[in-house]
């Protein structure tokens, strides 16, 4: 896969919904200056199709739930083929990355019953702890284990949905451990295959998305 990373913020996230900023990421990436995550090679990728995913996401006190489209691209250099996947998706997950800090945030603010906060977001108790020990797990990772220990779960949460770019500790922590901040651990190595695949197609030149290269 090719993880994408833009600009995600708080004001992105107020003012845009999730399958917007998919749409933004999707349309501004420059694939023709990317390099192969499979051989390293610039210049080499093409379109070729994509596939649909279901998105569910969170958006003024609603759960929204859309289908989205990741395009997928070849490598000329060594024929491998990856799916383009901007920051705000998870990878093998339905669930917006918004939409789980969302929930994780409503959890550990502690205003309510664990069963309240399912039944508000529509998800089992146990997907909510499985989410809350990946969380911890991952939070140790980003800030360290004794910084971790110091600061709160909701502090944390807090402080990267606050962050000027949210995308930038998204990255790092990719770069650094070469898989997604909140991604499953059972796909961190071995994913399942992608379903629901398009044909290749031929996609329109950059200049038709109208964006500003």
């Amino acid at each position: 896969m090719i993880r994408h990373f833009s600009a995600l913020c708080k004001t992105i996230f107020d003012n845009f919904s999730d399958e917007a900023i998919f749409n933004n990421a999707k349309e501004g990436f420059h694939y023709y200056d990317e390099k192969c995550p499979n051989c390293g090679a610039y210049e080499k990728l093409s379109p070729y199709g994509g596939y649909f995913r279901n998105l569910v996401s969170y958006k003024d006190g609603m759960i929204v739930e859309s289908r989205v489209c990741p395009p997928r691209f070849e490598c000329a250099s060594c024929g491998t083929t990856h799916a383009l996947l901007p920051d705000i998706l998870i990878p093998y997950s339905p669930y917006s990355l918004r939409f789980m800090l969302t929930v994780l945030t409503a959890y550990f603010e502690r205003n309510t019953t664990v069963a309240a906060v399912c039944e508000r977001f529509g998800i089992a108790i146990s997907t909510l702890y499985s989410w809350k020990e990946r969380l911890l797990e991952h939070k140790e990772l980003i800030i360290g284990m004794l910084e971790s220990i110091k600061e709160s779960a909701l502090a944390f949460l807090r402080s990267l949905t606050g962050a000027a770019c949210i995308s930038d500790h998204l990255r790092s922590f990719f770069h650094r451990h070469a898989f997604s901040f909140m991604q499953r651990p059972s796909t961190q190595r071995h994913g399942a295959a992608h379903t629901n695949m398009v044909p290749p197609r031929p996609f329109p030149p950059p200049h038709a998305f109208g964006m500003d290269y």
